[in-house]
């Protein structure tokens, strides 16, 4: 028996001091779901994309790498806006250990979301930056953690989207970035009949390493106190804004 927990102990040794992640589980009102079941796949396993910014025009940064292999496999999630608490739980209870933000997309399919591959409109439903005063590593609200979560507003049109998760890791030397992101397949349930999100945008083309997000150096002396979020502004306020 003791033989057998230190060969379980070894084969976990690898999981607990990961240093990557990826976002395989659907979280809705509490409950993970299986991996990949309402998650697109992607062929970049756990790492990360930058390839020296070349990474931010690719339609890769839609879904990752490969995602387009997986369109059809998962599953299409049932939620109603301004109800349900939804989000993202990384694989195997890996929790975060790099610094920097985090944020969720939503960009509605034209039809079935299986068929769609993201190049519609997007907009921001939620983020997460850091502390007040400080970005060192442990004063982002993502570090440590392996689940994100989110009331879905009740602003959403009714309709199938994918719901894209990102975090982008900052601690590469100067302005380097590391991307790490998914997207689910949902349907959302809505009597909503107002205005449009706003502040849309197209994946990629919502950014450029010209924008202070992208010359933000984690490695300066002294270190900046302030780090700019990336992406345009939430849909369709700030509610949640570093809601953990």
């Amino acid at each position: 028996m003791k033989n057998l927990s230190l060969l379980a102990l070894a084969a976990l040794a690898p999981v607990l001091s990961m240093a990557h992640y990826h976002f395989p589980h659907l979280i809705i009102n509490g409950q993970v779901t299986g991996a990949h079941e309402y998650v697109r796949e992607h062929d970049n396993g756990y790492m990360p994309s930058w390839s020296d910014g070349a990474f931010l025009n690719s339609n890769d940064l839609r879904c990752n790498k490969g995602s387009q292999n997986h369109m059809r496999q998962p599953k299409t999630a049932k939620v109603t806006a301004g109800k349900d608490e939804i989000g993202f739980a990384t694989n195997v209870h890996a929790h975060i250990q790099h610094p920097g933000p985090l944020q969720i997309y939503l960009s509605k399919a034209p039809g079935d979301v299986r068929d769609y591959d993201g190049s519609g409109d997007w907009f921001k439903v939620y983020q997460i930056g850091h502390q007040d005063g400080s970005t060192a590593d442990k004063a982002w609200l993502s570090w440590d953690k392996e689940k994100f979560t989110f009331k879905l507003p009740k602003e959403i049109p009714a309709g199938q989207y994918l719901m894209r998760i990102e975090h982008i890791a900052t601690h590469q030397p100067y302005t380097g970035r590391e991307f790490f992101l998914q997207c689910a397949h949902i349907e959302v349930v809505s009597d909503y009949n107002g205005a449009s999100p706003k502040d849309t945008f197209k994946i990629p083309g919502v950014y450029n390493r010209n924008q202070p997000f992208f010359k933000y150096d984690s490695w300066a002396n002294p270190q900046p106190t302030v780090c700019p979020m990336p992406g345009g502004s939430m849909w369709p306020n700030n509610n949640n804004y570093n809601h953990i």
